[in-house]
């Protein structure tokens, strides 16, 4: 069950990171204050060096990117723990929003994100967003038009997945 927060619903940026990918650089704004779990959750990923050559292996045109899961031979990275959902109450998943991406259990949150291009609001209540796009939008909107497959693999299928390699090559605190 989602647990609603008391901020405003338009957060503060209390952090910034930098993604340096194969396609270009994205600055992300986020929302330390509105959704703190999420945010240390995050941080802890960019600070351990976790995000370095991992890729953006799902792309959807007119919905989304996401990335934070899997390297370039779509090997899964091993994730840690899972983090509770956090909402923020009114939020909505505009263009440009920074979300966890999860399975259908809500708290199963952990290492992977994704970048709406368009306007989704299917996701507000619930999915949790954590910071929105400072710099960039255009990388990810390049990103977000990469031509994309079904990829049989021996434990399943995966859909979506980018015909060229999109790298996220680093992802950095900025001061």
């Amino acid at each position: 069950m989602p647990v609603p927060l008391d901020v405003p619903s338009t957060p503060e940026i209390t952090h910034r990171v930098e993604i340096k990918t194969s396609m270009g650089r994205i600055v992300i704004g986020l929302y330390g204050k509105a959704v703190p779990k999420t945010v240390d959750n995050f941080l802890h990923y960019v600070d351990s060096g976790f995000y370095s050559d991992k890729i953006f292996h799902r792309i959807i045109p007119g919905f989304m990117i996401q990335g934070g899961g899997f390297d370039s031979s779509l090997v899964r990275a091993t994730a840690d723990a899972r983090v509770a959902l956090e909402i923020i109450p009114g939020f909505k998943h505009v263009p440009g929003t920074v979300s966890m991406a999860r399975t259908s259990d809500p708290g199963s949150a952990s290492s992977q994100f994704f970048i709406c291009v368009a306007s989704v609001p299917q996701l507000n209540g619930a999915y949790a967003a954590f910071g929105e796009i400072d710099e960039g939008m255009a990388v990810v909107n390049s990103i977000s038009s990469v031509k994309t497959e079904r990829v049989e693999r021996e434990n399943g299928t995966m859909e979506d997945v980018p015909t060229s390699v999109v790298m996220i090559e680093s992802i950095i605190r900025l001061e």
